[in-house]
């Protein structure tokens, strides 16, 4: 009996220490390392930066004047970046209820934004005014590509709260736009503060689960959507930009160049994916033949980010000079590279399916 019982216990003790629970242990530690160490933090840095624009609004229109309408670029760029390092998180609370498509409504190649936005003018639709009525509203209305569009002339002069017919509607409009962000910023950063929320789904999988089965799927749904992110960034924010040559550049398909921020926008995105990988945690587990792994992301990372510093700026105006147009190209080449670095040989080297794409049915 009592060598049954001991035998029992190696038995137990061996399961525990196999390969496979082992594995099954570093993909739970992943998730963990994930959702407490880049998207907890970058979606309360959102909510927070975003308190501060409704006031940018107030001020900008009671007082229109050089340091307003600095201020109120600066709140509006400050909201763009902290936006830009959780958009790609398409999982879970940032995506529920359509968030991210109210936040920022893009891509919008057919204009559909400035359409109806044009309409609510001609109307001088009230509901519009109000951020309790607006979030039952065209999610192409409510965030802050729209408020761009009303905010930002195409030199990017801020040129909300000037005189003129219709201020005071555009006023209680960009009013409105900025409380409705902030209300869905605060709602992403509480949903995923709650233990009880979606983290849960991530961090206790169900084998009886439609959506996450084992902790290799929850790791899975975050490294997937960062390599989806890196695709958005080369086939959302740039090639609808660059055409098929110089001549044929649309700039102003470029995400936020209305408001001078392409650059910033697409650095944050970048930057994000960058953090999301690295606190994830993967680099000490990785096999001694994928041990340069890290090293050529950071490479990478790192001449993406010197590609976008050296381009003047803003985009939008300078993509007609074949030296600012080469250099996009050559991030698209970079992308690229981290793309395939990420995709293949990182999600190899830790068993990730990690060539999904999580566009793919949305």
């Amino acid at each position: 009996m009592m060598r049954t019982l001991l035998m029992a216990g190696l038995l137990v003790v061996a399961a525990a220490a196999s390969p496979a629970a082992a594995q099954a242990q570093a993909y739970a530690t992943y998730v963990t390392n994930s959702i407490d160490g880049y998207i907890r933090p970058r979606t309360e840095a959102f909510a927070a930066a975003t308190t501060k624009l409704p006031a940018a609004v107030e001020q900008l229109c009671k007082a229109p004047g050089e340091d307003t309408r600095a201020a109120f670029a600066d709140s509006y760029r400050d909201v763009l970046t902290s936006f830009a390092a959780v958009s790609f998180l398409r999982f879970g609370p940032v995506i529920d209820d359509n968030r991210l498509d109210a936040l920022a409504f893009m891509p919008d190649p057919r204009g559909i934004a400035q359409r109806q936005i044009r309409r609510a003018f001609a109307k001088r639709d009230e509901t519009l005014t109000q951020a309790e009525t607006l979030k039952d509203k065209s999610v192409a209305l409510q965030g802050l590509t729209a408020l761009q569009l009303i905010a930002f002339s195409k030199d990017a002069k801020v040129v909300l709260g000037n005189p003129g017919e219709g201020s005071d509607f555009l006023c209680g409009y960009a009013g409105a736009i900025a409380a409705n962000v902030e209300r869905i910023a605060a709602d992403i950063a509480s949903d995923w503060a709650d233990a009880n929320g979606y983290a849960a789904t991530l961090q206790t999988p169900d084998p009886d689960s439609h959506q996450v089965r084992t902790s290799k799927d929850a790791i899975e749904t975050i490294f997937n959507a960062v390599v989806t992110g890196l695709i958005v960034v080369k086939d959302q924010d740039l090639l609808p930009a660059l055409g098929d040559k110089r001549e044929e550049a649309r700039p102003h398909r470029l995400p936020f160049s209305r408001s001078g921020d392409a650059t910033a926008y697409m650095q944050a995105e970048l930057d994000g994916i960058e953090a999301a990988l690295t606190a994830a945690g993967f680099t000490p587990d990785l096999p001694k033949e994928f041990s340069w792994v890290p090293g050529s992301l950071a490479f990478e990372f790192s001449n993406a980010r010197n590609i976008l510093s050296a381009a003047d700026t803003p985009l939008r105006h300078s993509m007609e000079d074949p030296e600012t147009y080469q250099k996009l190209e050559l991030l698209i080449i970079t992308i690229d590279s981290l793309r395939d670095t990420a995709a293949l040989s990182l999600a190899g080297a830790m068993e990730l399916s990690g060539g999904f794409n999580a566009l793919d049915g949305d």
